[in-house]
């Protein structure tokens, strides 16, 4: 008997997924879902695994594998440790079975499941989408300009009626609303709380539209020799007010879609994530991405900030003097075929006259 065989046959995906603290787990037919651990991303629909063990991250660029590659690249181990590792946690008794790699046929098995996952990714969107609520301008917000926030169509409700994807709708209330355009046509709309005890966050409509195969703002920074990358809505917006073209990712991480399109820029890249153990691990897999295929550099953070909170002429100074990490010719965008290929980086150092308007000096609604 071979150990791999029978560490299979006690496949547990829950126990594994359980185990490694993979956030907001759930059932999705046959398989689960859950937000990727490998990536620290928080998008609960990306990482799936089968009740075989097979598993695919659809953002992040984390790839998929079975369950002895998620603990080896959980564990950072070789593929024996791994074995023993699941023994372990499957409580399945190897001692005296002999651990042989993986049979051909099993490797099949992995890369078709892939394969399929790949297929099932949705295309770019085409159409057309609008709030159905009663959206007014926003006049201040913060520290942005008046201009800013007119430039981007900053939106201001006091209640909207949203969809999940089932289909079941529910309400927010008092969020700003940031139209989402691509080829020239609002596909989606992100809604941010403006009240700290509001749940969740963010949300993003229509539900059914893969955020992470967008670039926000990607319509406007065409033509660029320079592009910041950044995590954030407002962070895109803060380098707006520096005379910066930057695109944000919806979360820290590139996904496969956002890698071509960046490719595709033919820009410099500059990487912005915030400065938080997120943000640092999804510069590092930035770098290792583009890593050949772009002139790449990042702008210094510290611990905590972000592009939009250090303020401007904070940002503009560092922007100014952000680290050179990779210089490369420039190459086509056929490069966007080997996403996730690359060595790890080495790291050198509508009209508005007769809208309502919203400030947020006005007190906020009850």
């Amino acid at each position: 008997m071979n150990a791999v065989i029978l560490i299979q046959a006690h496949c547990d995906a829950w126990a594994l997924l359980n185990h490694y603290k993979f956030d907001r787990v759930r059932s999705d037919g046959e398989n689960i879902r859950a937000c990727c651990k490998l990536h620290g991303g928080n998008n609960p629909t990306a990482f799936v695994m089968n009740p075989e063990g097979l598993w695919y991250c659809h953002t992040g660029g984390c790839g998929g594998g079975d369950i002895f590659t998620l603990v080896q690249r959980m564990e950072s181990v070789d593929f024996y440790a791994a074995v023993r590792i699941l023994a372990e946690l499957f409580d399945v008794d190897i001692s005296g079975v002999r651990i042989t790699e993986k049979k051909q046929r099993h490797i099949g098995e992995i890369q078709r499941f892939i394969k399929t996952m790949k297929s099932m990714r949705p295309a770019q969107p085409t159409e057309a989408f609008s709030l159905a609520a009663n959206v007014r301008e926003v006049t201040r917000f913060r520290s942005f300009l008046p201009e800013t926030l007119a430039h981007f169509h900053v939106g201001y409700v006091d209640r909207a009626t949203l969809y999940r994807r089932s289909g079941e709708a529910y309400t927010l209330c008092r969020r700003l609303v940031f139209p989402v355009i691509f080829q020239g046509i609002q596909v989606g709309v992100a809604l941010r709380r403006t009240h700290s005890r509001d749940y969740p966050k963010w949300s993003h409509q229509p539900a059914g539209l893969e955020f992470k195969n967008l670039l926000y703002n990607y319509d406007n920074v065409s033509g660029a020799t320079r592009i910041a990358v950044c995590e954030g809505l407002t962070d895109v917006m803060a380098f707006y007010e520096i005379d910066v073209p930057a695109v944000a990712t919806f979360g820290a991480g590139v996904s496969e879609a956002q890698y071509r399109l960046l490719l595709r820029s033919g820009a410099d890249l500059i990487i912005c994530y915030d400065g938080d153990d997120a943000g640092r691990r999804a510069t590092q897999k930035a770098l290792n991405l583009f890593q050949h295929k772009a002139n790449l550099f990042t702008l210094p953070l510290e611990e905590g900030e972000d592009p939009e909170s250090i303020g401007r002429e904070t940002l503009k100074e560092r922007y100014e003097r952000s680290n050179p990490l990779w210089l490369t010719p420039m190459i086509s965008s056929s490069s966007a075929k080997d996403f996730g290929k690359s060595t790890p980086a080495k790291i050198m150092t509508t009209e508005t006259a007769s809208v309502p308007r919203w400030n947020s000096s006005d007190a906020w609604p009850l």
